[in-house]
């Protein structure tokens, strides 16, 4: 058992004791002199040691506390290490107190100077410790300390931020405090907005806005999709470029709707279309009075056609949080690309609200949304706002709820996945709304809601905004916990940092000139070495980097040949289904049958190879980040948290689970109705081959898609990944540079700072003494 150990369950020990109801003359006896021989182990130093360790009643008092010889100053450093420690663990200021007439007492018999009386007098603060009285109280208030909302927690680690810099004197950590900071910052947090046409989105969105914003002469009525913005007014839009056009144009062969979308849009622009659609998308800043010959569908000059998106800033105060609203175009689009850059942008949203109004119930389009969006998406939460409740009664508003679970379950039936029906129905929650009676409340109209018998109260905007407070910055945020923990684990390995950096000045402060000179001697020595072990362990990282690269090409494989087992299995099903109509009843299977054994196998299936990707990436990181472990560990170094095995799954928690199912497949699904209308059971052969043709034509776009989405994935994480490896390295190079330049420092200016010596080691020590209760406070 070492030292430490043995220390530590003796005076944990003594805790123990003073946690009982009372205390017998011998335990209270046995205490004090406790804390007499801390006092007089901790006024040992390294100028005096030797005349304490050779004293047979200075052996005797430290056998009280270790069965542990102390024969050598590093053997008299690890003990008073130990006591500081514990006792600025488990110790209240009573005791705290009890040291500082021990301290006097030494003082006062010339054991101790003034010098070391201010020092050790400055390593215990009764102020930052508790009284015993208050002991029992003050544990029981950290035990039940709850998380804090988001708001909170970042408030309080921006004041930590700020202390910090008033305490921090090292500028590149200063800067990476100011980091930490802008990454709180600049934390944003979406909301998406979906519904079909005139659900009410506009009406609802200006409610939470306390503004007529969208929808409204302003902003009208988009058929593109709008992302709002906090930020000084101003619109911008996006046109579309070549690749995506010409895709939309392909669609057009298959789609009659899209067809005359291109066919009007041609008309109008004819040779001026070039001027719009380049080869890289182009935005256009557009005077927000004018947005409307950009957006809407009734402007004759059809610019909104050439649109892709619009982004919209404003200066409103609900959007000052960080909050971003992508503010759909309705579910039933006729322009399938546009319905994929909607998905794109929803895949990584942090809230989905579906608007439905009430007089529609659950529309097919609204139902076979809500399904995608939970089981496929990754979204966690999905508010389901019921809009016009003004315009029924309570009772019907329970209908319409009522008919919107019992539609989903007939879909999910429809698509054999009746068990996920109790999940679905866990994730997503009901609240009518009166936009338009709220709206009146926050835009100066009150009277004229309350004439219609609506309070804001009784509008259902309240329990919206309550909602989505409790979803985005609620202790129950998971994307809010990250982002504080995140802050968190980066403040922390500043100030350890910096604590090491004081904590190395105090060394330096406490040597002769000549010991100084020695040190800096035998420092340049083993530079050499040092750089060659650096270099090597960078040439050994950038390897293994190199190596993780060269296996997302191997993983490009994979996807290929899950890909075209896919595409046998959704030929198979679809092959099956019609044979068996055929069969049992002599007609051809229903097209919406066929629809959702299309849309069913391709969703499932590509969640499957996603899944087995994301398990071959991290496996392939976590035996590269164990070889890096051993690696570090060979020479002191620690990745992660000490004690901890290497865990490569903590890098990826929640990577590849959304963005990958955004592509429609409507162009698929519509040559495959139209082939299952014409065939019949004596063709069904030539059936079989012509859907299979049909499946690898179209699959061609889906393979590059998902492989140019993965691979972009993979490599973002790998540089994250790899930039994390490498942490331990960089701070322990920059840490070797910094205490080199402090003792070159020291010994240039060796008679300037001699001079100041006390008063700069008592204020290095108030300021360790700040980090440490800093560092205690993030930590519980």
């Amino acid at each position: 058992m070492s030292l430490a150990s043995d220390y530590f369950l003796l005076y944990h020990g003594i805790s123990d004791i003073e946690q009982t109801a009372t205390y017998g003359t011998n335990e209270n006896k046995d205490k004090d002199e406790f804390f007499d021989i801390a006092s007089l182990v901790l006024c040992a130093t390294r100028k005096d040691y030797e005349k304490f360790i050779t004293l047979d009643s200075f052996k005797k008092l430290i056998s009280t506390i270790t069965n542990k010889n102390v024969t050598s100053l590093d053997e008299l450093y690890q003990l008073q290490f130990c006591l500081i420690d514990a006792i600025e663990n488990d110790t209240r200021n009573c005791h705290i107190e009890k040291m500082h007439e021990s301290f006097e007492y030494l003082k006062k018999e010339q054991i101790i100077g003034h010098f070391e009386y201010n020092k050790l007098i400055s390593l215990f603060d009764p102020e930052e410790l508790a009284s015993c009285d208050d002991e029992i109280a003050l544990e029981d208030e950290f035990e039940v300390e709850e998380k804090r909302p988001f708001k909170e927690a970042k408030n309080y680690l921006e004041e930590i931020i700020s202390e910090l810099q008033d305490i921090f004197i090292t500028e590149d950590f200063k800067k990476e405090l100011f980091e930490t900071q802008n990454y709180l910052n600049n934390q944003k947090f979406s909301i998406g907005i979906t519904g079909v046409m005139n659900a009410g989105k506009s009406t609802m969105l200006n409610a939470l806005m306390g503004q007529e914003i969208l929808g409204s002469a302003v902003v009208p009525e988009t058929a593109n999709l709008t992302i709002v913005k906090h930020g000084k007014p101003e619109a911008k839009v996006f046109y579309w470029n070549k690749n995506e056009w010409g895709k939309i144009e392909q669609s057009s062969n298959q789609i009659e709707s899209i067809k005359e979308f291109v066919d009007e849009t041609k008309k109008i622009f004819k040779d001026k279309l070039d001027n719009y659609i380049k080869d890289e998308s182009v935005s256009e800043k557009v005077n927000i009075n004018e947005l409307a010959s950009y957006t809407s569908a009734e402007a004759s000059g059809k610019k909104c056609n050439l649109v892709k998106y619009v982004e919209l800033k404003s200066d409103l105060n609900f959007l000052s949080d960080g909050i971003e609203i992508v503010d759909t175009p309705g579910l039933d689009d006729p322009v399938i690309q546009r319905e994929e850059i909607t998905k794109e942008y929803l895949s990584n949203c942090d809230l989905m609200i579906h608007l439905m109004n009430v007089s529609q119930s659950a529309t097919l389009k609204d139902v076979e949304f809500i399904i995608d969006a939970l089981l496929y998406q990754n979204i966690t939460k999905l508010l389901i706002v019921i809009t016009r409740a003004d315009t029924v009664t309570k009772e019907q508003l329970e209908e319409v709820i009522n008919y919107t679970k019992n539609s989903i379950q007939q879909q999910l039936k429809i698509q054999n996945k009746d068990n996920k029906l109790n999940y679905i129905l866990e994730h997503i929650k009901f609240i009518p709304i009166s936009g338009k009676m709220a709206l009146y409340h926050r835009t100066g109209r009150s009277e004229e809601a309350i004439k219609n018998g609506f309070n804001l109260e009784d509008t259902g905007i309240l329990e919206i905004e309550e909602y989505l407070d409790d979803t985005l910055f609620g202790i129950n945020s998971s994307k809010s916990d990250l982002i504080i923990k995140s802050a968190q684990k980066q403040l922390e390995k500043t100030i350890k940092k910096e604590l090491k950096s004081f904590n190395y000045e105090l060394v330096l402060l406490s040597k002769t000139k000549d010991e100084l000179i020695i040190d800096l001697e035998d420092f340049t020595k083993k530079k050499d070495t040092n750089k060659r072990i650096f270099a090597s362990l960078n040439e050994d990282i950038n390897l293994y980097k190199k190596d993780a690269k060269n296996y997302i090409e191997t993983l490009e494989t994979f996807l290929s040949t899950e890909l075209i087992d896919l595409q046998n299995i959704i030929k198979q099903r679809v092959f099956n289904d019609v044979k068996y109509s055929f069969e049992k009843t002599k007609r051809r299977p229903e097209n919406n049958r066929i629809r959702t054994i299309i849309e069913t196998a391709i969703k499932d299936g590509l969640i499957d190879i996603i899944r087995d990707y994301r398990y071959k990436f991290i496996k392939k990181s976590q035996s590269i980040g164990e070889i890096c472990e051993q690696k570090y560990q060979d020479l002191g170094f620690v990745i992660g948290h000490k004690n901890d095995n290497f865990d490569a799954r903590g890098f990826f928690q929640d990577d590849f689970k959304s963005g990958f199912l955004t592509s429609s497949n409507e162009i698929l699904i519509n040559k495959i109705i139209n082939e299952v209308n014409k065939t019949k059971q004596s063709k069904l052969l030539e059936f079989d081959r012509t859907i299979e043709s049909y499946i690898k034509e179209e699959f061609s776009s889906i393979e590059k898609t998902i492989k140019e989405k993965a691979k972009k994935v993979s490599e973002i994480l790998i540089e994250n990944f790899f930039k994390e490896i490498a942490e331990p390295l960089k701070v322990f190079e920059h840490k070797l540079k910094k205490d080199e330049k402090l003792l070159q420092d020291r010994i240039q200016n060796f008679e300037e700072k001699e001079a100041n010596k006390e008063t700069v080691t008592i204020e290095i020590h108030k300021k360790i003494k700040k980090l440490e209760a800093i560092n205690k406070g993030l930590k519980s």
